[in-house]
């Protein structure tokens, strides 16, 4: 029984001594714990703790920092930027093209540091539907959560209506001659855009002569006739 007590505390000494010297090389040299669980930070891979058994290891953009347990820590404020935010939002979009009907634009306002992003419907359920497409899946919920605590992202409604007469009908497009002048074309303007018509050939009113109500993001591509992706077209 003694000999068992004796080998226990052995073990458990050994163990110790194990601990402590992984967690005396981590102070010392600011390093990783040994015997640790990384987990990442604002979902990039370049940022993350180390969590120890006694410490805590975090890498961060500019610096590395080992503290005890318990203690309040997190990487400077700068590890986001909004460049990085920008550039994730333009990769976002440059994949989805298909999915981002209520998207209109989005670029840096370097006077009043945010991202300044324009939505056809500025609610605020489609303000947290797009931050919560854009960065949950690249980023986390730590780099969600700085980027509303610091309200980097100012949305802005970017919209707009027009009453139009379709005078060119094809399979995949029509184009149109704006009735009435309005946010972004003057009357008698030639405005093209795609359509998808109906499969089942019920309600296909994409016949020249209709006159039609236009709802698009307010881009326009410059050309003869000038482009637009329209959201919603509606026969009036």
């Amino acid at each position: 029984m003694k000999k068992t007590l004796k080998v226990f505390l052995i073990i458990i000494g050994v163990l110790v001594g194990i601990v402590a010297l992984d967690t005396l090389q981590a102070k010392i040299f600011n390093n990783s714990p040994l015997f640790k669980i990384r987990e990442t930070i604002y979902g990039d891979d370049a940022y993350y703790v180390d969590k120890g058994l006694l410490v805590n290891h975090y890498h961060c953009k500019n610096e590395n920092t080992t503290t005890w347990k318990g203690t309040k820590y997190s990487c400077p404020v700068n590890i986001i930027t909004l460049n990085d935010i920008n550039d994730k939002i333009v990769n976002l979009i440059s994949k989805n093209e298909e999915d981002n009907t209520n998207y209109a634009y989005n670029y840096i306002d370097v006077e009043k540091q945010v991202i300044v992003v324009g939505l056809v419907d500025n609610s605020q359920d489609k303000q947290e539907e797009f931050i919560i497409q854009t960065f949950s899946s690249c980023c986390g919920a730590k780099y969600i959560d700085y980027i509303k605590d610091n309200n980097l992202i100012e949305f802005k409604e970017s919209k707009d209506v027009f009453e139009a007469q379709i005078i060119v009908a094809e399979e995949d497009y029509i184009t149109v001659e704006v009735l009435k002048d309005s946010k972004s074309f003057k009357k008698g303007a030639k405005v093209t855009m795609k359509i998808t018509r109906p499969t089942n050939g019920i309600n296909d009113f994409y016949v020249v002569g209709n006159k039609v109500r236009i709802t698009f993001n307010s881009n326009v591509e410059e050309s003869n006739p000038a482009q637009i992706g329209a959201i919603k077209i509606e026969l009036i």
